[in-house]
């Protein structure tokens, strides 16, 4: 079940408030030092997103990524964006 732009902000307080709702997608930026660790963090993303079996649209250049998701079957935000969301969180943080 999708969830309402009311309900994705409230989650988004609570579960990843570093990440934004920019419809269709949550979505979070990342500045890095440089192009070396732009390609670790997407790679970390990368290992997250096969282990859940959901994949984000993941952009980077010399020095930032932004990562964006939603639910393709869902037609939006559900609590598979949240999971990832958090996970990721959890990888940048240890």
């Amino acid at each position: 079940m999708a969830y309402n732009t009311n309900e994705i902000e409230e989650k988004l307080k609570i579960r990843c408030p570093s990440w934004s709702y920019v419809f269709p997608s949550i979505e979070k930026k990342i500045s890095t030092s440089n192009f070396d660790a732009s390609i670790k963090i997407a790679n970390e993303i990368a290992k997250i997103a096969n282990q859940l079996n959901h994949h984000p649209e993941v952009t980077f250049s010399f020095n930032a990524l932004t990562i964006k998701t939603h639910t393709h079957d869902a037609s939006g935000i559900t609590d598979k964006d949240f999971e990832l969301a958090e996970k990721i969180d959890e990888a940048l943080s240890a």
